[in-house]
């Protein structure tokens, strides 16, 4: 059978497969039309947030052997990309996030059922969602990737796991990660990959149109070329075809970084829309829609800068620094002119400056508060609160770790105390967990007027927890971390999400 007629056959398989899904998510819709079939011989089966890349004959075999396989595989990918399992870091642990997202799509995908999309692999992967199930209040791509981190050291476990959930290939993913990552260390290479995809996509659009392929520098010579044609014979013009190796344009296409941002903000509008139209259908899906409408929540939810965050606990003070903005050069200058080496007016050696002095860091050490984002939470809240602008030089901060009650009191009093309490730090507690008892503690150091100026406290949990029935005296905020946050705190207290990333990453 020509290649042509295999290709035809398989984007039609696709075709019906989209209808076939379109019947029971018609809230869908807007999401499958993003993604567009292309053929590539001898390619996996990927996508990269605009195609579905797939072998024709290689797709065939396995529609001929199970009918619901086009389905589940449209299905599936469609669903990698509303939750934006495609946009991840270079520094990602392959294994695990590529299992992760696996579980995450195929996990909606079991509660849908969808009877379209039911494939004999399906009943292997019980075991396993029962498995995260038990574990995990939340069920996303993130936090299962934090359970396996944590919990799975060995790297054939992981593999055996994702074995029923594997659908397709997750390496173009990765590459675009490298590239972006790459990219942004030599911005010069943005102008030349910008060259090549639009080369590529010239071949690309031939490929499947069976169209001329206009390459960019073709156009600037298009002009040219008609005007020496107008001396030729018809016979003697001869039609550019489309080049040879389309396919391996077509490759070079796929996955590519230039547009990375404007897809991702893309399907994240498609998460939005998806999110809005499923509130629509509650009735019909009810349970079955639960865990989509979290992953949807996830997408769209806006993060927030912890930075910035930190910044609204600072007080006006007297910091030790040249007030540029009060210092007239005009003067100063006259004098050093006129005198000699007497300026007539000394620069102002305090400035009035939004910073922290009193501050409390509460630490969740519960068993559901993992050991190593407890760590890196206080390292990230060093890392802010020990820019210029962040803490006075004077600073009275306490660092406390409490469970079902408190475990350990540190007091900071200088940015080196602050260093020699991460050096030695050792997480206590790891119990059950109440809230109550640091309120508790801090209210009874105001009475002893420890505290001068109290900023607030900050409470870094999982939010499964006791809190205090009324909003204390001071400012009060709970962090999570991504999707912790569909736990519902006091209305007296402000809730923060960050990203697990933002915990990971030291440059943010």
């Amino acid at each position: 059978m020509a290649t042509e007629t295999v290709d035809a056959l398989a984007v039609q398989a696709l075709d019906l497969a989209k209808n076939a899904l379109l019947v029971r998510l018609r809230f869908m819709n807007a999401a499958f039309a993003r993604l567009r079939p292309l053929p590539v011989p001898g390619a996996t089966l990927a996508t990269d947030g605009a195609y579905i890349r797939f072998d024709s004959a290689s797709f065939a075999r396995n529609y001929a052997a199970e009918p619901a396989f086009a389905a589940h595989a449209f299905l599936h990918m469609t669903l990698h990309n509303v939750f934006l399992h495609l946009y991840t870091d270079a520094r990602v642990d392959t294994l695990r996030w590529d299992t992760a997202c696996d579980i995450a799509v195929e996990h909606v995908m079991t509660q849908l059922d969808i009877p379209a999309a039911r494939t004999e692999a399906m009943a292997r992967q019980q075991a396993t969602l029962a498995e995260i199930e038990a574990n995990l209040n939340i069920i996303t791509a993130e936090t299962i990737y934090r359970y396996l981190v944590d919990t799975v050291a060995d790297d054939e476990r992981i593999r055996a796991m994702r074995e029923p959930f594997l659908v397709d290939d997750h390496a173009p993913w990765h590459a675009m990660a490298a590239e972006e990552s790459a990219k942004s260390k030599d911005p010069e290479s943005t102008r030349t990959e910008e060259s090549d995809t639009q080369r590529t996509d010239a071949a690309t659009q031939a490929a499947q149109d069976g169209t001329d392929a206009e390459l960019p520098e073709d156009a600037d010579k298009r002009e040219k070329s008609h005007s020496s044609r107008r001396g030729l014979k018809q016979e003697d013009i001869v039609q550019k075809e489309a080049p040879e190796n389309a396919a391996e344009a077509v490759g070079k296409r796929f996955a590519n970084t230039v547009n990375l941002d404007r897809s991702r903000e893309q399907w994240k509008n498609a998460a939005y829309e998806m999110g809005v139209q499923l509130d629509t259908y509650v009735q019909l899906w009810g349970v079955e829609g639960s865990n989509l409408s979290m992953n949807l929540r996830s997408v769209t939810r806006e993060k927030q800068d912890y930075r910035e965050f930190l910044r609204k606990f600072a007080r006006m003070g007297e910091h030790m620094r040249i007030n540029d903005d009060e210092f007239d050069y005009v003067y100063y200058c006259y004098g050093l002119s006129r005198y000699g080496n007497l300026p007539l007016i000394e620069p102002l050696e305090y400035s009035e400056e939004k910073r922290v002095r009193d501050f409390v860091v509460a630490i969740d050490t519960s068993a559901s508060t993992k050991d190593g984002l407890v760590r890196k939470f206080i390292e990230k809240t060093y890392s802010i609160l020990s820019d210029e602008t962040g803490f006075f030089a004077d600073m009275n901060v306490l660092i406390i770790q409490c469970d079902a009650e408190i475990a350990d009191v540190t007091r900071i009093g200088s940015l080196p105390d602050l260093e020699h309490y991460l050096d030695d730090l050792e997480i206590k507690g790891l119990g059950g967990t109440d809230f109550r008892p640091v309120f508790s503690y801090v209210d009874a150091a105001l009475e002893r007027g420890e505290f001068t100026d109290l900023a607030g406290l900050i409470y870094f949990t999982d939010g499964q927890g006791t809190y205090p029935a009324r909003k204390p005296d001071y400012e009060a905020a709970f962090v999570f971390v991504d999707d912790d946050a569909g736990v519902t705190v006091p209305v007296w207290a402000m809730k923060v999400v960050l990203e697990e990333k933002v915990l990971l990453d030291d440059d943010l």
